[in-house]
């Protein structure tokens, strides 16, 4: 066991034989391969519901039951890791994803499926965490969380985005279960490296693990996947109309009032009364939620566009990721700079990253028509990446400096139900709705302002060449008639296609109409949230981020109590 008391900023959990210099670079592997593995995978959506008896609704549930086990994780993150060592914890999180990523193309249940992802979502941050606690003290040796942000940002949007170029590649060319075999062998890899390269070495000592409560975080995954249920499913089933919708809401409010019964009932509950209590928690939760509903555009809006108005496909629109991750990765140096150098409080930086995300909207206003090339959206997009990743690191440092170090991961957990659960099926049930009834209203109008008059003409011609149509057909014996009513079938047939084209005319300009508007509402939504936040309050930060013998001694009293 080191001396826990002396940090050292080697990474003291590799092998002697290991030199220092490759050691950042192996945590910089794991990482990758942490975030390139999960249960399931949002670009293979559209080939699963292919293969398999299930709706986009189902994948979209899918992806966010991922998110839900990642956001889980965090109440135990620091139990696991005075408990194991990192070697322990590195294998069995590759172990685990690498196992789901094997099984679940073999799958066809439901349940099954929506429990894998749940698992994948929350071994995936298993590992992700192991890696950077311990790249921590390397990346800022005094522990500053914004400089420490802006790192993980920068590598987890990184991997991310490239991941996702990569699996629409691999999905073209092979099918969607290559990119699961994929994550499998890269995790079977970091086990062998992992094994190899790393020694079971301790910085504090070991920690049991009594104190956590299981059942709690199953009843915390039931209340907010049976709410993201009902948002992603209510306009499919026709809201309360539906039993399972209401169901739906009955499951929902009874997890919620036994999850809050159990923390008057039990020593230490999965998440605590005090965690509710930290200061401006919900002021967060509201920004975070209005977050959502802006990056919501980008999910509903800018997919609708440029798949049923330019016609992109899916391998085509991937090389947007490009451009936000450009965006993305700028975003986490300016957070640094402006922190850092330039000593900016949160308010001002929490200010223009969300200035940068309302941009992207009024930048999208410019480029709606069908005559724009991907290029267009380029910049856009990137500005959009800035903004998301300014904003998420902004008033992810706001949480650490005013939550109590005992409840600082309980309130990430609570903030994650909204940042990436809640908040992302509202959004897009949201303005997936606004979308469907503003395309109707625009239809409705584009019909009533049709010339009657034309209208009536192209009804006589069409009647005109059915009735040639069915002169032909009574008159096929006669060699002279058949060429006219040959001509008259032609003219009938070129009369459909010209109908089908202007139906297929009037339904693009009303979808492009209905964008535009809706566009300019995200604006307007926006401008109100930025004026929100010059009016609040955003005190100076006051709790440092403790060191790991730090965490250790506060944790150890905390479970003593």
């Amino acid at each position: 066991m080191g001396d826990w008391g002396n940090e050292p900023v080697r990474l003291m959990n590799f092998r002697e034989r290991i030199p220092d210099g490759v050691r950042f670079w192996l945590y910089v592997f794991y990482l990758i391969v942490f975030q390139f593995s999960n249960g399931f995978y949002f670009t293979t959506m559209a080939q699963l519901t292919g293969e398999r008896d299930l709706t986009m609704t189902d994948t979209h549930m899918f992806g966010q039951t991922v998110l839900i086990g990642l956001t889980c994780y965090f109440p135990l993150a620091f139990r696991l890791k005075f408990r194991f060592s990192n070697r322990t914890s590195l294998t069995v999180a590759a172990a685990a994803l690498a196992i789901i990523n094997l099984i679940f193309p073999h799958v066809h249940s439901f349940p099954i499926m929506l429990v894998l992802c749940y698992l994948g979502g929350f071994f995936r941050l298993y590992g992700t965490f192991e890696c950077f606690s311990n790249l921590l003290p390397k990346i800022t040796p005094t522990y500053n969380y914004a400089v420490f942000l802006s790192f993980v940002f920068f590598v987890v949007l990184a991997s991310i985005h490239v991941f996702d170029w990569a699996a629409i590649q691999i999905i073209y060319f092979y099918d969607w279960q290559h990119v699961h075999l994929l994550a499998a062998c890269l995790c079977l890899t970091v086990i062998l490296v992992v094994n190899l390269t790393m020694r079971h070495y301790r910085p504090v000592p070991k920690m049991m693990l009594y104190g956590i409560d299981p059942l709690g975080m199953v009843q915390w995954s039931i209340f907010i996947l049976s709410a993201i249920y009902v948002a992603f499913y209510g306009e499919q089933y026709g809201w309360t109309a539906d039993a399972r919708i209401r169901l739906g809401i009955g499951v929902c409010l009874l997890m919620l009032a036994i999850c809050f019964l159990r923390m008057n009932h039990i020593r230490h509950s999965f998440i605590e009364w005090e965690a509710f209590r930290q200061p401006n928690l919900f002021n967060m939760l509201l920004l975070f939620l209005c977050l959502d509903i802006l990056l919501g555009t980008q999910t509903v809006l800018q997919n609708t566009f440029t798949g049923g108005i330019l016609g992109y496909g899916q391998r085509t629109a991937a090389w947007l990721k490009f451009p936000e991750f450009i965006g993305g990765g700028a975003g986490a140096l300016f957070c640094w700079f402006t922190r850092i150098r330039l000593r900016w409080h949160l308010k001002t930086l929490a200010f223009v990253s969300m200035f940068a995300v309302v941009l992207y909207d009024v930048m999208m206003l410019t480029v709606l028509s069908p005559a724009t090339n991907i290029e267009k959206l380029w910049l856009p997009v990137a500005v959009l990446g800035f903004g998301h990743v300014g904003v998420f690191i902004a008033l992810t440092v706001y949480a650490q400096a005013y939550s109590n170090f005992k409840y600082y991961f309980q309130v990430l957990c609570i903030l994650g139900f909204v940042r990436t659960g809640l908040g992302d099926a509202i959004a897009e049930a949201v303005w997936e709705r606004a979308l469907t009834g503003t395309v109707g209203i625009h239809l409705a109008n584009i019909g009533a302002a049709a010339d009657l008059t034309s209208n009536v003409g192209a009804t006589a011609n069409f009647t005109s060449n059915v009735n040639a149509v069915a002169d032909f057909t009574s008159n096929v014996g006669g060699v002279g008639d058949l060429a006219s009513n040959v001509n008259a079938a032609a003219d009938f047939t070129s009369t459909v296609n010209a109908a089908a084209d202007l139906t297929s005319q009037v339904s693009s300009q009303a979808l492009l109409s209905a964008l535009q508007g809706l566009y300019g509402w995200a604006v307007v939504f926006g401008v109100a949230v930025l004026v929100v936040i010059l009016c609040a309050q955003f005190d100076r930060l006051r709790n440092p981020l403790p060191k790991l013998r730090q965490a250790y001694t506060i944790l150890s009293r905390f479970l003593q109590k």
